[in-house]
């Protein structure tokens, strides 16, 4: 049986069994692994092990049929997200425990959604569980008190409780504690609470539930302090130690990953592929006889190299007199994955005169090698694990980001975001770092 948390103004744990039990297997793969605020999402290459995801459960169910209310107060129903992907999580405007660290986790996720390129294919907003109190008025009053980005929404009683059912959201008004907590719109103590599960989910542009978490947001006990401001003691306690926490980073490492599997299906089932990457029998054929300075990076395809800013630095000298490409890439960075197959060829076509490097940027060491390991290519990637290496170039912090240098070592063109065609990569080799 699965168990929400659910936390009351008096600091009371209620464990209920919510409608999770219908769909989800065990408690034990609620939260299966939440990944380190210290390292960016690492990712499975393509896969999910034993339906494991970073917080979430995988899971396959359309969406009923509900209408909610926009903070504009326009009807949207469910339907109108087909498309896009959407994560979003149960709050209130009025929550003084939980839901604006909520709102705080749902704005990094949807800041992260556009460094990565995946920004204008996700809806992140927050849906009400207050159906008495937050209307569209409030919902925009709570938009510009705390300066959040995101959508939010509310409903009727009937469709907001028709929706949570759905998802296993406990919701239920209780009495206000003592002494009351004050609404910071009107500036009047509340006349009651109400007492929700907690949560995250994601939505595919189908319509179907895929993923659900029951947690706490963790957002490493930092808020603004228009959030901040918000929390009563009990929040203020949550803040530094939620109970079965989820990060910023784990539910965008289970949207990446849940992307990739959903891509791999739908193009499956139309007959398409990605770009196929040269084998690593084809390179070496490919570039048998490179001077010996590229022969050199031939000879460490594929490989993970330490030494940090200084190691990199000095790999650039000894290439001087030869042209350079190096792109920057994480394996949890869904854009990086889609023109890897484009790179490798390229470097493959252009390897004999031309270097390449990589640049892996804040990733988990290990997926990154075990990434490498199914994507050959026929050079290594500089480990960057604080991003000093990228933040050297002066970039902006989206991945991926490829950087043409001429002969003489100067920097002559940056692109930021992913190739999608293999002509427009080799367009960019033969005008920025060949010259021609």
């Amino acid at each position: 049986m699965v168990w929400g948390v659910l936390r009351t103004k008096t600091q009371r744990v209620v464990t209920i069994a919510v409608l999770f039990a219908v769909v989800l297997i065990a408690a034990d793969i609620i939260v299966s692994r939440v990944w380190p605020e210290s390292n960016a999402p690492a990712v499975q290459s393509g896969t999910i092990a034993n339906g494991r995801l970073a917080v979430g459960t995988l899971l396959d169910r359309p969406l009923p049929n509900v209408t909610l209310t926009d903070e504009r107060g326009h009807a949207t129903p469910l339907s109108s997200f087909r498309g896009r992907y959407l994560v979003f999580a149960p709050s209130m405007t009025l929550c003084h425990e939980v839901c604006p660290m909520t709102t705080a986790a749902l704005e990094r996720v949807q800041s992260a959604l556009a460094k990565i390129g995946l920004g204008s294919q996700v809806t992140v907003a927050e849906v009400s569980i207050d159906p008495w109190r937050d209307t569209p008025s409030r919902l925009r009053a709570y938009q510009k008190l705390t300066g959040l980005h995101f959508r939010l929404f509310t409903g009727s009683r009937a469709e907001l409780t028709k929706m949570w059912k759905f998802f296993g959201v406990y919701f239920h008004r209780v009495p206000q504690g003592k002494p009351p907590d004050m609404d910071w719109l009107t500036h009047k103590p509340e006349t009651f609470d109400v007492e929700h599960t907690d949560g995250l989910f994601i939505v595919d542009p189908q319509g179907h539930w895929r993923v659900g978490a029951v947690g706490m947001p963790s957002v490493g006990g930092k808020l603004a302090p228009a959030l901040k401001r918000l929390l009563n003691e009990n929040g203020q306690k949550n803040l530094h130690h939620p109970q079965a926490p989820w990060t910023p980073k784990a539910a965008l490492a289970d949207l990446v990953t849940l992307k990739q599997q959903v891509d791999s299906k739908n193009a499956a089932a139309t007959g398409q592929s990605q770009a196929r990457a040269p084998s690593p029998a084809e390179i070496k054929r490919a570039l048998a006889g490179s001077p010996p300075p590229l022969a050199s990076l031939h000879s460490q395809s594929g490989s993970l190299l330490g030494g940090g800013m200084s190691a990199f630095k000095a790999r650039l000298a000894a290439l001087r007199g030869r042209p350079v490409v190096v792109n920057e890439w994480a394996s949890w960075c869904l854009p990086c994955r889609n023109e890897f197959p484009l790179l490798a060829q390229a470097s493959a076509n252009y390897g004999k005169r031309v270097a390449f490097l990589g640049v892996n940027v804040s990733d988990s060491h290990g997926n990154a090698e075990s990434f490498l390991r199914g994507h050959p290519l026929s050079y290594p990637s500089y480990t960057d694990s604080n991003g000093a290496i990228a933040a050297s170039f002066g970039n902006a912090q989206a991945l991926p980001i490829t950087i043409y240098f001429s002969p003489n070592g100067k920097k002559t063109y940056t692109h930021i975001g992913v190739y999608t065609a293999q002509e427009a990569v080799n367009s960019d080799i033969e005008r920025y770092a060949l010259g021609q």
